[in-house]
């Protein structure tokens, strides 16, 4: 069997780097954050730094020199400092005195929930221990930041029981992602929360430093490692379709809460007890009116950003787990909205979020009064206004 050549391993090498989320345009740090995880991915990189042509590509290269034992790595290494030196970089003669050696990269897993309805979302850090794992485990909130974090003690078949357990009694599912990016997403609740003045449920910076050692990397999303936002946002039908993505299980818990409708509700109340006698068409443009003021308002200002990550999560969500239509369109409707100066206006997934949730608290008032005039034999002016109403339309 031949061996695999440059060019193919450098592709394969790409290919792991974007399934770690390490873009194209990645700083030297990011890179040297990442090497030691695959020779594969190390050939990508060293090809890499040969088009950055500083002080900072020469360190990682020659450090990565001493570190690696891959033929092909090591080839790497020498034509991209080759590269350096043709332009205009200082490549030393002699090996360094004390050359800087490159630990392996920890042996941690992240994974990652869907995002609820109320921003929330798990987020999970495993390390393997001589005979355990350390198991960290966050519950933050986009954007109220992180709530709780705890570090156990677990062994990989509890670890997989427990995984399994979410899923069949809860429906949530844990998918695997990148450590580096969940480390991120971990860090950035944390200072959400200590800018808000929040609380956090456990020691975050203790329990971390027990199982990484290395600085928070900041990462993009994930999703922008497999889509091109470029391509989606050239593909119309995405957008358009969006709103269907709302029959999606995980989708079920996405609607505005009732605390944060109640000014919309008050006024759907008064549209339908309003003196003025509307027939159903005026009504039902009443409605229409104050549905698009919601979408523009709850979905848009200073909500709005945090309103794109989630989809934008659930983008990469949908994705990791086989649906890339789904993810497609809600990454459609993530880019609509960073885009947007209306809020939610005109995205078909953000209309359809706020009509479902207006007619859903709607419905279920106007069941609570319907239970309550059964009790009464009191028949009150609305309800003698209305029925005057229902028989004239008849």
């Amino acid at each position: 069997m031949s061996k695999p050549d440059r060019d193919t391993v450098r592709r394969a090498g790409e290919q792991r780097l974007q399934e770690w989320g390490v873009a194209p345009d990645a700083s030297v740090e990011a890179l040297r954050a990442s090497i030691g995880r695959d020779p594969a991915a190390d050939l990508a990189i060293a090809a890499r730094l040969g088009s950055h042509p500083d002080a900072a590509s020469l360190d990682v290269l020659q450090a990565l020199d001493v570190a690696t034992t891959d033929k092909l790595v090591r080839k790497e290494v020498r034509r991209s400092l080759y590269r350096l030196e043709q332009r205009g970089v200082t490549i030393p003669k002699a090996a360094p005195a004390a050359p800087v050696s490159l630990a392996p990269a920890p042996a941690i897993e992240g994974y990652l929930s869907a995002v609820d309805g109320r921003g929330d979302q798990l987020v999970w850090l495993v390390k393997p221990q001589p005979g355990a794992l350390a198991h960290l485990f966050a519950v933050i909130n986009d954007p109220e930041g992180l709530h709780e974090v705890e570090l156990v003690e677990t062994t990989r078949k509890m670890f997989r029981a427990s995984r399994q357990e979410l899923l069949s009694k809860h429906e949530l599912r844990m998918i695997e992602a990148d450590w580096r990016y969940c480390d991120y997403l971990i860090d950035r609740a944390f200072r959400w929360a200590a800018e808000r003045g929040q609380s956090v449920r456990g020691d975050y910076p203790g329990l971390r430093a027990k199982l990484i050692k290395t600085p928070v990397t900041e990462m993009r999303p994930l999703i922008f490692a497999h889509l091109d936002a470029a391509a989606i946002r050239n593909e119309p039908r995405l957008l358009a379709e969006s709103d269907t993505v709302l029959d999606e299980r995980e989708f079920r818990t996405w609607f505005f809460d009732l605390e944060t409708l109640k000014p919309y509700l008050e006024e759907a109340k008064r549209i339908k007890e309003s003196p003025v006698l509307l027939n159903p068409a005026q009504q039902q443009e009443r409605y229409a009116g104050l549905a698009a003021r919601a979408v523009e308002e709850i979905v848009g200002g200073e909500r709005r950003a945090s309103w794109v990550r989630r989809l934008q999560e659930m983008a990469y969500f949908l994705h990791a787990t086989g649906r890339a239509a789904q993810a497609k369109q809600v990454l459609a409707a993530a880019l609509a909205l960073d885009a947007s100066t209306r809020g939610g206006r005109d995205i078909p997934l953000c209309e359809a979020l706020a009509r479902t949730s207006l007619v859903m608290f709607l419905t279920m008032e106007e069941e609570r009064e319907q239970e309550e005039a059964r009790r009464s034999l009191v028949v009150t002016p609305q309800q003698a206004l209305r029925e005057m109403q229902q028989r004239r339309t008849r």
